[in-house]
């Protein structure tokens, strides 16, 4: 059965089957779809490691098979990662807290890393596809990071960053001690898995650093609690494509400092890159949220699209006042994607544009506010008159971050017309092996909504700067008596608090919580006595949901700690209790809001791609969740994936 988006291309034919039949299907009215995921059965789902341990591959594996099947695949051309250098996110100015280490963040945003950013991240995926124990580590005289992973009562190494690992007789990986121990297994290995260190080093020298090197052990140097869900409002898409677009990334200045980077990221395309170009055929990819709302009262977009809004109201020719005096809309931009600029200049960052762009017709002068923070505290972004089209670039206040609350207000009289139109243009860095791919012959997608519980929730990311006191007062209910921002190693010792509070009209359905922790080391670990608990009542009668137990072959200062918790009843509001003993050093939270209002599926899906040059294009338009297929006679290029849902 072929649809109204197939087509004949030249000599090319594509065809999209739906699995199941639209017109027999009751009509759905269109509003905003949460936790929007497409799948495709080429890639493993990267959105939940939950989910990636699904993925048929390795689904009905466990231990060696296991481990080796996904190690294998983050060393794949087409599905691994790549080396290229540090990444960081964030204010933090100490780069052990803003060294990115969360595994969705690196399989669905980067795409890339360095040694002691995949040493941490492979044992998180490990964790979390199952796996009990694992620990990284750091080679001293190689100052070099890789990671063992616990099964069948013994540790096996496994190295992402060079792209080996090192196996016994039976194929079995061996332990680092036993790699220590045993040159054979580097120079003459009875069985040899591939990739086998693609670079070719000399493997009695490597095995004589490792035998002589000291080993630090790495217990929970990754993080997690990132999400990758996100919604989509009527009159809204968001585009990813495999490759890069236009020049932008997040840019960091360190990065013009190094000579080798520098020179790498201004080789075309420019932009973040690998430095082994064989370990992959990915660059990095970028997406565009595209948010172009109906502002009039033929359209319920706005009502569907905004997040707080006063005396303003959709009318004949767009949003009006509804009586006369002072007029406030809140719309919020949100992406689990980070945010990036088109890096005009690399050298010159404050010369960065179109990260994030605001175009707004008017019948009344406005003034426009950000804020970084759902709304405790906002920033000024311009006064703008009536007489031309405003377009407002907030690279410089957005660019790095994961979205932000844009505050439009008026004043006039009642009932007059006060804005006409809107549009918001947000660019963010996507990881080109996250996304569901065409190849030749029946390519099989699913189309699904609803968070790991399968609840349309919506996502609220708090990362309070533990560094400025200014910004963490604003989240505790008091501020600890045993801190000092500049102490790095142990910031607060201790007790603290965080409350956070859902959105007006929303309620907390669960929610991740996490913090870094300063640890005792070797056989004083298990002094270490730090701990999360959570309460809705009030700072008071807390839950304890962590308390630490940590291993006393740690020989490394801080880990991190990560629980989720999901509510008896939802709730609007939750306070969580942070101790530090010895330390506390960051903490962190995302909140599952339930939305106000019930939420859809209706969308609409374009495969861009192209064969033999020809650029061709497949669309599909769903009204609830469920599979479909395209067809392809030949091997197809791909090129970008939207998915939008319609304005009403």
């Amino acid at each position: 059965m072929c649809f109204s988006g197939c087509r004949r291309e030249g000599i090319f034919y594509c065809v999209i089957v739906l699995v199941f039949m639209l017109a027999v299907m009751p009509s759905v009215s269109l509003a905003k779809v949460n936790c929007v995921r497409l799948t495709g059965e080429h890639t493993a789902d990267v959105t939940d490691l939950e989910r990636f341990r699904q993925f048929p591959a390795w689904r009905d594996k466990k231990g060696n098979d296991l481990a080796l099947a996904v190690w294998k695949y983050l060393c794949g051309y087409e599905t691994g990662l790549y080396h290229f250098n540090e990444v960081l996110e964030g204010q933090d100015t100490f780069d052990e807290y803003a060294t990115v280490r969360d595994p969705l963040k690196i399989l669905n945003v980067y795409n890339m890393g360095y040694c002691g950013i995949f040493g941490p991240v492979l044992d998180g995926i490990f964790q979390g596809v199952g796996f009990e124990q694992g620990r990284s580590f750091g080679v001293e005289l190689w100052n070099h990071c890789a990671t063992e992973v616990w099964y069948d009562d013994a540790w096996h190494y496994l190295d992402l960053d060079v792209r080996g690992v090192l196996t016994d007789a039976d194929g079995t990986v061996v332990s680092l001690d036993e790699a220590k121990r045993n040159r054979s297994v580097w120079t003459n290995p009875p069985v040899k898995v591939e990739p086998f260190f693609p670079n070719d080093p000399d493997m009695n020298k490597v095995f004589e650093i490792y035998r002589d090197s000291k080993i630090n052990y790495y217990y929970r140097w990754f993080e997690s609690g990132h999400t990758m869900d996100y919604s989509l409002r009527q009159g809204e898409s968001f585009t990813r494509w495999w490759t890069p677009q236009g020049g932008r990334w997040n840019h960091l200045p360190r990065y013009n400092k190094s000579k080798w980077v520098n020179a790498l990221i201004r080789e075309k395309p420019v932009g973040m890159k690998p430095n082994h170009r064989d370990f992959t055929r990915w660059n990095h990819g970028n997406g565009l949220f595209h948010y172009a709302p109906a502002l009039s009262d033929e359209s319920t977009d706005f009502a569907d699209g905004i997040y707080a809004a006063t005396n303003l109201a959709s009318g004949r020719k767009g949003l009006h006042l509804k009586r006369a005096g002072d007029g406030e809309v809140v719309f919020e931009v949100f992406t689990p994607y980070i945010i990036v600029a088109k890096i005009n200049k690399p050298e010159d960052l404050t010369d960065d544009s179109q990260a994030s762009v605001v175009t707004i017709e008017v019948f009344l002068p406005f003034d426009a506010a950000i804020s970084l923070d759902h709304g405790i505290t906002w920033k000024a972004a311009g006064r703008y008159e009536p007489d031309k089209k405003a377009v407002i670039d907030l690279t410089g206040m957005v660019k790095g971050t994961y979205g932000y609350l844009l505050k439009l207000s008026t004043s006039g009289r009642g009932e007059e017309a006060a804005f006409k139109s809107l549009k918001i243009d947000t660019w963010v860095q996507v990881a080109p092996i996250s996304l569901p791919r065409l190849r030749k012959g029946r390519n099989n997608f699913e189309f699904n909504i609803g968070d790991r519980y399968g609840l349309a929730t919506i996502p609220m990311l708090v990362n309070p700067n533990t560094a400025d006191p200014e910004d963490l007062k604003k989240y505790l209910i008091k501020m600890p008596k045993d801190y000092d921002p500049a102490r790095n190693t142990s910031r607060i010792r201790g007790d603290v608090v965080m409350r956070l509070i859902a959105p007006e009209g929303m309620k907390i359905a669960w929610f991740t919580t996490g913090a870094t922790f300063r640890t005792y080391q070797g056989e004083q670990a298990k002094e270490t006595d730090n701990r999360i608990a959570y309460s809705v009542y009030g700072p008071a009668d807390f839950n304890e949901i962590y308390k630490s137990s940590v291993p006393t072959w740690v020989n490394h200062w801080r880990y991190n700690w990560d629980e989720e918790v999901i509510l008896d009843t939802p709730d609007e509001q939750v306070y969580i209790k942070f101790t530090g003993n010895p330390g506390l050093n960051t903490i962190r939270a995302c909140l599952h809001l339930l939305p106000k209002q019930p939420a859809q599926s209706n969308v609409r899906i374009e495969h861009g791609y192209k064969i033999g040059g020809e650029s061709l294009s497949e669309v599909v338009e769903l009204e609830k969740p469920g599979s479909y297929s395209v067809d392809c006679d030949s091997e197809p290029e791909n090129v970008f994936i939207k998915i939008s849902v319609p304005s009403q």
